[in-house]
C-alpha cells in the first residue's frame, strides 16, 4: 500500500504544503499512521477514523476523515482508497469547529473529481516528516 498526494501544478503537493504549515510534532503524528496504515497494507477502523457521510455532502464514493489530535493542536485529514489498495489524501485541515466545514469538504470533493480525471499523483515522503 502506498500514501499517495495530488500533484499540484506548481509542482508541489497540496497535501505536502499542509504538513509544512503545521507542527512537527502533529506532522509526525499524522505521517506515523499513515505509516501504520502502509505496514498493515489496510486501513483499521478506530474512533479517530469515519467516513464523511455522503448523504449530507451529496456524492458518491468513500471519503475517510481521520482526527489526529498532538497537544493541543487537532487535524483531520480526508483521504480515499483506490482500487489498487492504495491511499490518496485529499486534503487536511486544523479542526476549529465541532463539523467538517463545508469548504474543506468541498475542497476534498473536487480533489476527489480531479483523482477520477486521472489528475497526477506522487508519493508522499513519509519520512521526510518524522521526528
Amino acid at each position: 500500500m502506498k500514501i499517495l498526494n495530488i500533484r499540484e501544478y506548481n509542482d508541489l503537493a497540496e497535501f505536502e504544503v499542509f504538513l509544512n504549515k503545521i507542527s512537527d510534532k502533529l506532522a509526525a503524528a499524522i505521517c506515523k499512521k499513515f505509516q501504520a496504515y502502509a505496514e498493515l497494507n489496510d486501513i483499521y477502523i478506530c474512533n479517530s477514523l469515519k467516513i464523511l457521510n455522503p448523504k449530507i455532502w451529496g456524492y458518491k464514493g468513500t471519503i475517510y476523515k481521520l482526527r489526529v489530535d498532538c497537544n493541543k493542536e487537532s487535524v483531520r485529514v480526508l483521504f480515499v482508497k483506490t482500487p489498487d489498495n492504495d491511499i490518496v489524501l485529499l486534503h487536511g485541515f486544523i479542526k476549529k469547529t465541532r463539523k467538517t466545514p463545508n469548504k474543506d469538504a468541498k475542497i476534498a470533493m473536487g480533489n476527489l473529481e480531479r483523482l477520477k480525471n486521472n489528475v497526477e499523483v506522487t508519493q508522499l515522503p513519509l519520512t521526510k516528516y518524522s521526528f
